[in-house]
């Protein structure tokens, strides 16, 4: 959704003009995108580390990667468009 003319002029105003909105965008879905794949990574670590202390089947490790992927497919759909 485009902002109006006021709209734009009070952000204007509200940044001194020198941030647009869509760079205040881009850093909230970069920061999101960077802890989701940092979530990934540990998670994938905590799983695998539970597999080779056998406290874990490996179903589960297979189980967490799929859920990953698809924590980070939908994201992506719903966010990064």
């Amino acid at each position: 959704m485009a902002m109006t003319s006021a709209q734009q002029s009070a952000w204007t105003a509200g940044t001194g003009g020198s941030a647009a909105p869509s760079d205040l965008n881009l850093l909230i879905l970069g920061c999101l995108f960077g802890f989701l794949f940092l979530f990934a990574a540990w998670s994938l670590l905590q799983a695998y580390q539970g597999v080779k202390n056998k406290t874990v089947r490996m179903d589960k490790l297979a189980e967490t990667a799929i859920r990953l992927v698809v924590l980070i497919l939908m994201s992506l759909f719903f966010y990064a468009h």
